[in-house]
């Protein structure tokens, strides 16, 4: 039997290829986000207007529509394929549609493309056309699959996560000729912060600077030669001092500073406060982050070496502002522009040019004008150049000015001329000279250079131009965010609560957990200090509160034995020493005697109401089920009842205004299998014992009499 299938049609038929279809025509023509239409049928897409990135210069950001086995060099050279005809326009619409309605950053505009570069290469490994509405449950395992070649399991997680919202999309608009359930299955990697043992602190020390980090920062800031060292010295003391984005520093403005007065808690007496009026990232409102006593004469140092090194280009800021379309001239070279044309050697003393080994400094600022294509009155290659057309020349440097000048991000209430940090052209430039003409904005990435090194060690850090090492003769090696880790490790060491440190850093309490690197081990000392000191409450501390002359144990003994550990757990802190005996109370951390928790520790709060609302259901439907006579009910509802009293005790706990924040808190009227208690009773049940034999004494008339006379004697 032999024949063609014919595709039915009818108007009372939408197949899924013309719904693909029709997403595409209304991304084309009536979304106007990304790129203009005219340029949709190019393979590069330059997208750097469409993404602002405070504190980084990247207009030349591109997506890049080919396949997965293509190549992007960094100067943005693309050696490949296009992605497959069939499915390159859906791409390219699904991008641009959902920056349109569910804009995100590069980044994650970038992992919406990876996930269809992904499923492109599925199809072409499956032998499969790569249409998207021929979209099926092999072809997105095997985008998953291959998801995971080269990358490690965060970014297997990330890309999965990418891959079914992909199919999700196609779900929720009906374009698979066969609609499916599926779900990516990769499992979520464990948090590291979580994680335990020498990897696991190996992993947190990395994320931390190294005192030997600090030390070299300390003797660049003092001895710093170029303005590079100096300015970016200055931009660490600040970050050293207070938790602070890089982008956030290097924005702030001419008026940061902010005093004030405080009482101090403990004694009532004030005292002076200094701190920096920041304007966060992630969308919160300005904020004044409050700088360390011990650290008020270093940032105010640094604050004050950034205003003045960098008045003389706020000053340029300040003239462009009053002087829009006109360019800067030095006030002994206004004539020029009656005139038109700009006397060489006038742009020699500007530029500040020295003569090389084969060339004056005349002959060098020549050369730098035909570089960059400045109209000057020589027409012949050999002859002299004497003046600079004036007019080539404003165009030239213009064209260099921060595109979003005056006003610094866009931000109507910020000028350039009343930021703190704003250069002069090429101001950092360890090769290329000062040029006045024009002012830039410090970039994260210049920061991050200095301070990390680029291009694999081409571009040295600032620790490998100062010979700075580890102790243990490595390359010091430290980021940008490294400070605020550190700043909020130290933060959560030393006590600061939660909402504190959330406040501090100018971010949510559920991000914490991200910047808090404090060790088990450090956990279990604050812990045994906070006993030290007294500032603890619940059965469990009541030894250490025993006074006299003689007390039952040394009070540092009982601390050592009884705190073991510090695991932390959903429901507070596990206290047990395991090297004496295994956990007795295993998956009964709340009823157990070993749980601690700290009063006022917001993370801990929230889990447990979660945990409450959640039990309380549970309750409710074994409730339910021992109305109904269900075999084993009632158990059920005694575990749920008593796990539900208890997690109201720790949310009282929290709420009580005379237990201060901070206080190590143990519940009482918990489980009693613990070492401790286990040897206490096994000392009373002696006792008892000892107690019986002598009423059973009593009570013998034959052991009466022995007694008796042996008492005579």
């Amino acid at each position: 039997m032999s024949g063609s299938v014919v595709k039915l049609s009818s108007t009372q038929i939408v197949h899924p290829s013309d719904r693909v279809r029709d997403f595409i025509e209304l991304a084309q023509s009536q979304i106007e986000t990304l790129i203009p239409h005219h340029t949709w049928g190019q393979v590069v897409w330059p997208v750097g207007d469409s993404f602002i990135t405070k504190g980084q210069n990247r207009d030349n950001r591109i997506l890049v529509y080919v396949n997965r086995d293509a190549t992007i060099s960094s100067k943005q050279e693309v050696n490949g394929e296009p992605l497959h005809p069939a499915i390159i326009d859906f791409a390219k619409a699904y991008c641009r549609y959902l920056h349109a309605t569910s804009p995100v950053t590069f980044e994650n505009t970038r992992k919406r493309l990876d996930a269809i570069q992904l499923i492109e290469a599925a199809f072409r490994l499956l032998g499969l056309h790569p249409a998207i509405e021929n979209l099926n449950v092999v072809v997105l395992n095997k985008a998953v699959e291959i998801a995971r070649e080269g990358v490690g399991p965060g970014r297997h997680y990330q890309f999965a996560i990418y891959i079914q919202q992909v199919h999700r999309f196609c779900m929720d608009r009906q374009l698979l000729n066969a609609p499916f359930q599926w779900k990516h299955g990769v499992r979520k990697p464990k948090d590291r912060t979580e994680e335990m043992g020498a990897a696991a602190k190996e992993w947190r020390e990395k994320k931390l600077p190294s005192p030997e980090a600090f030390h070299g920062l300390a003797h660049v800031y003092r001895n710093a030669e170029t303005v590079r060292d100096k300015l970016f010295t200055a931009v660490c003391a600040i970050c050293i001092a207070i938790p602070i984005r890089a982008h956030e520093v290097l924005q702030l403005r001419l008026d940061c500073e902010v005093t004030g007065r405080t009482k101090l808690p403990d004694s009532g007496d004030g005292i002076e406060t200094y701190g920096i009026r920041v304007w966060p990232g992630k969308g919160n409102p300005p904020q004044v982050k409050w700088v360390p006593t011990q650290l008020v004469d270093l940032v105010k140092q640094a604050v004050q070496r950034l205003r003045d090194m960098c008045e003389d280009a706020r000053k340029t800021c300040r003239w462009y502002e009053e002087n829009p379309g006109k360019l800067w001239l030095p006030a002994a070279s206004e004539p020029a522009r009656v005139t038109g044309h700009l006397p060489l050697t006038d742009l020699n003393q500007f530029l500040k040019h020295e003569a090389s080994a084969s060339k004056t400094a005349i002959n060098v600022t020549a050369q730098w004008a035909r570089q960059i294509g400045i109209e000057h009155d020589s027409d012949r290659k050999y002859q002299a150049m004497k003046n600079v057309s004036l007019a080539s020349l404003s165009q030239a440097m213009l064209s260099r000015m921060p595109r979003d000048f005056p006003y610094y991000n866009g931000d109507k209430d910020q000028l350039y001329s009343n930021t703190l940090f704003v250069l002069a052209g090429n101001g950092i430039s360890e090769i290329q000279k000062t040029v006045p003409f024009y002012v830039e904005k410090p970039t994260v990435q210049a920061f991050e250079q200095w301070l990390s090194g680029h291009d694999s060690g081409v571009k040295r850090s600032v620790f490998q131009r100062w010979n700075l090492k580890e102790r243990d003769g490595s390359d010091i090696e430290i980021t940008t965010h490294a400070f605020r880790h550190w700043l909020n490790t130290v933060a959560q060491f030393r006590g600061m609560s939660d909402l504190d440190i959330a406040k501090w850093s100018g971010r949510d309490v559920a991000q914490n957990k991200s910047y808090n690197h404090v060790s088990p081990e450090e956990m279990l000392s604050q812990i045994r200090e906070a006993i030290g000191e007294g500032n603890v409450a619940g059965p469990m501390f009541e030894t250490t509160r025993v006074q006299g002359v003689n007390p039952p144990v040394d009070r540092r003994a009982f601390i050592e034995a009884q705190i073991g550990s510090a695991l932390l757990s959903d429901f507070g802190i596990c206290v047990h020493d395991y090297s004496l005996l295994p956990c007795q109370s295993f998956g009964d951390c709340l009823g157990c005697s070993e749980n601690v928790f700290v009063k006022g520790d917001q993370t801990h709060r929230t889990k447990i109401e979660k945990r409450l609302a959640t039990t309380e259901k549970q309750l409710a439907d074994a409730l339910v089920a021992m109305g109904k006579s269900y075999f084993g009910a009632d158990k059920w509802v005694e575990t749920h009842q008593r796990s539900v009293e208890r997690m109201k005790e720790m949310l009282a706990v929290h709420d009580n205004p005379s237990i201060l924040d901070g206080t190590m808190v143990n519940l009482a009227e918990a489980s009693r299998d613990t070492a401790v208690a286990m040897a206490i009773r096994d000392r009373k049940q002696s006792n008892e014992d000892l107690l019986d034999d002598e009423i059973n004494a009593d009570e013998d008339d034959d052991l009466a009499e022995i007694f008796a006379i042996m008492g005579e004697d």
